[in-house]
C-alpha cells in the first residue's frame, strides 16, 4: 500500500506518513489484542505478588525503550517506537491475564502507554516536538 511505503520515505507527504503509522499501529494492536483474547481462554491464573513487580519493571523498560527509539535519527524510529508500544500492550496484557481478576487493570494501562508511544511517534513525523 502507498501509505506504508510513505512511512519509509522521509520526504513523503506527512499526512500519508501519519496515516500509515496509525494503520501500522492499529494492525499491531488489533493482532496482539486478538492473541490476548485467545490466550485468555487457555492461560491459567498464576497469582504471585512478584508478578506485579515484574509487570511494573518490564513495562517501564519497554516504555523507556520506545521513548529512546524516538530520539534516534532515521525513518524507522517511529516504526520501532510503535512496535515497542504494541509489545508493551501485549506484555502488560499477558501479565494482567496471569494476575486476573485483580490484575486486569494492566490491560488498559498497557493500551494507554502503547497509544502514548504512537502519539509521540506521530508528533515526530508531523515535525512537532520529539519524545
Amino acid at each position: 500500500m502507498e501509505v506504508f511505503r510513505a512511512l519509509l520515505d522521509p520526504g513523503a507527504d506527512r499526512a500519508s506518513r501519519r496515516r500509515g503509522l496509525w494503520l501500522y499501529g492499529l494492525a499491531l494492536f488489533l493482532g496482539q489484542g486478538g492473541v490476548l483474547l485467545l490466550l485468555s481462554l487457555f492461560l491459567p491464573r498464576a497469582f504471585h505478588p512478584a508478578l506485579y513487580l515484574l509487570a511494573f519493571l518490564g513495562g517501564l523498560w519497554l516504555y523507556r525503550q520506545g521513548r529512546e527509539a524516538l530520539k534516534e535519527e532515521g525513518p524507522l524510529a517511529p516504526l520501532v517506537a510503535v512496535g515497542l508500544g504494541a509489545a508493551l500492550f501485549f506484555f502488560l496484557g499477558v501479565m494482567g491475564l496471569l494476575l486476573r481478576p485483580q490484575g486486569l487493570w494492566l490491560l488498559p494501562l498497557g493500551l494507554a502507554l502503547g497509544l502514548n508511544l504512537v502519539r509521540r511517534a506521530e508528533r515526530l513525523i508531523a515535525g512537532g516536538r520529539g519524545p
